[in-house]
């Protein structure tokens, strides 16, 4: 095997959030009385922060406190919904287990706040293998700025010849390059193989079980 460590994301990754998030912007529309986009027009934007897939969403111009409201109610109704509906792709578990028995750090980095991965991570019985996770603590990170990547490889001093950066999206590979790490995209996630390959990750997996073999 390549690395010591693997850093992985959650959305997409890890964790298939889709219904939540298809859920909770539905709501939030609702909430805020503007018309309701589909599950097809929510997934076009999926991969992107919130504010941009809102404004996207509404197609016309936005005042911040819309956004700012849109963002709360989008929040409430997400933490309403995940408990029931947040799931782990399927061989996530067999993955991590094989990788923490060869004992490879585990790590997560998420554009959701630290808080939020923490109880997610507990929630699936996915913390037992990760050394520690990490989110944003502000909005001005978000991916592809690397700071919360380069924050968890600088806290736990490892070495970025022997890292990897496991995620579904382009921003992803764009974090890990500016980063100095590789990269690795899986196919499972919000964005097609065609759109990932556009940004020439290192490494691509179609399966859980390709990150032990590829990787």
């Amino acid at each position: 095997m390549n690395f010591d460590n693997y850093i992985f994301d959650f959305d997409g990754t890890l964790a298939d959030t889709t219904s939540c998030h298809v859920y909770a912007t539905q709501e939030a529309f609702k909430n805020l009385e503007l018309e309701i986009p589909s599950e097809d027009e929510i997934l076009k934007v999926m991969n992107q922060p919130l504010e941009e897939g809102f404004k996207y969403l509404v197609n016309k111009d936005v005042t911040k406190a819309q956004v700012e409201a849109f963002i709360q109610a989008y929040h409430q109704y997400y933490d309403r919904y995940e408990v029931h509906h947040l799931k782990e792709y399927a061989g996530i578990s067999e993955m991590l287990q094989l990788l923490h028995n060869k004992k490879k750090k585990l790590f997560v980095v998420s554009s959701k706040k630290s808080d939020v991965v923490t109880k997610h991570l507990n929630y699936l019985g996915l913390n037992r293998f990760m050394t520690d996770a990490l989110g944003l603590h502000s909005r001005e990170h978000l991916k592809p700025h690397h700071e919360t990547l380069q924050t968890l490889i600088q806290n736990n001093h490892l070495n970025s010849g022997r890292t990897v950066y496991i995620g579904d999206t382009i921003y992803d590979v764009k974090s890990a390059n500016a980063s100095n790490i590789k990269s690795c995209v899986v196919t499972w996630g919000a964005q097609s193989a065609h759109d990932l390959l556009q940004e020439n990750p290192h490494y691509v997996v179609n399966e859980p079980e390709e990150i032990i073999t590829i990787l």
